[in-house]
């Protein structure tokens, strides 16, 4: 079982070397995707199954824009097209951290080989509408910064549009190829998958420069790539723990008083954790399961 761990990193270094040292093995390697403002690139361990993306490949990644699906894309090209063929792809945050061994992570994955672990958010929702809007419009650029001022104006945007649900002006045809689908941001996905979703990029340039232009499109463009293939109906719900609760856009940041309950839990790899906020329950982690 072979697992190429796709992380994007942009902070805590520190931290992003005890994910490496908690899930290495001689079946994993790692790509890393360091952001550009981060600077933290001489500050990753060095090892021969860590690779950092190039320089040329690295962007300055900001909430909402198109810089996520490009970084994700060079991330999945660097790993497929490697003089290694990978069982599976694990896209995942430099703050997330897994709260099983490898071992056991590899055996899972064996267990239920062939399953691809993404989120796809039901079309029949209500909050679909809302969604598909992000596709639906041309957004400027600045409609991704979060300042009071553009929130404003892009919420005005919206509503001159035709509202949150609908779209009755400056609406964008769809030239993909794809029906909009949505869900997180992060997955697990077999090689037969990424081969067709890269395959289906390479034929439809238009698709990246559609998305380019979409608000939160990683949200989106993986989803929908996805739903495109003929795998399906071996799609399950990702393997990853969130707690939402006590935030408005984000999961909580773990704490060591979520150990037990991490512990005990069915899922493979948790987010988000910050060494700056609590690093005693990485650090609790990363002894727990180096020892298994």
């Amino acid at each position: 079982m072979k697992i190429a761990f796709l992380i994007l990193c942009h902070k805590n270094p520190n931290q992003i070397n005890k994910i490496i040292n908690t899930l290495d093995d001689e079946d994993v390697s790692f790509y890393l995707h360091i952001d550009k403002k981060s600077g933290i690139s001489n500050k990753i361990i060095k090892k021969e199954n860590v690779f950092i993306l190039d320089e040329s490949k690295c962007l300055d990644i900001k909430w909402g824009q198109n810089q996520m699906i490009h970084a994700t894309t060079n991330l999945l090209k660097e790993a497929f097209y490697s003089n290694i063929q990978y069982d599976y792809f694990w896209f995942m945050s430099g703050q997330d951290f897994p709260i099983k061994s490898i071992d056991y992570i590899k055996k899972y994955l064996e267990k239920h080989r062939g399953a691809n672990y993404i989120d796809v958010m039901d079309r029949n929702y209500k909050i679909y509408k809302r969604f598909k809007k992000r596709n639906d419009l041309k957004y400027p650029t600045c409609f991704a910064n979060q300042t009071i001022t553009m929130t404003i104006l892009k919420h005005l945007y919206i509503l001159i549009t035709g509202g949150p649900y609908k779209t009755l002006f400056f609406k964008r045809k769809n030239i993909t190829g794809l029906e909009y689908n949505f869900g997180s941001s992060w997955w697990t996905l077999t090689h037969s998958s990424v081969e067709w979703m890269l395959d289906y990029l390479e034929r439809h340039e238009e698709v990246l420069d559609f998305f380019d232009n979409s608000i939160c499109p990683d949200e989106s463009l993986f989803q929908s790539l996805f739903m495109k293939t003929p795998y399906t109906n071996t799609r399950e719900n990702i393997k990853v723990y969130l707690d939402w609760t006590g935030e408005n856009r984000h999961p909580k940041t773990l704490t060591i008083n979520d150990y037990d309950t991490l512990m005990n839990s069915d899922f493979l790899i948790a987010r988000k954790f910050d060494e700056k906020i609590d690093g005693e329950i990485i650090n609790k982690l990363e002894s727990k399961l180096k020892m298994k």
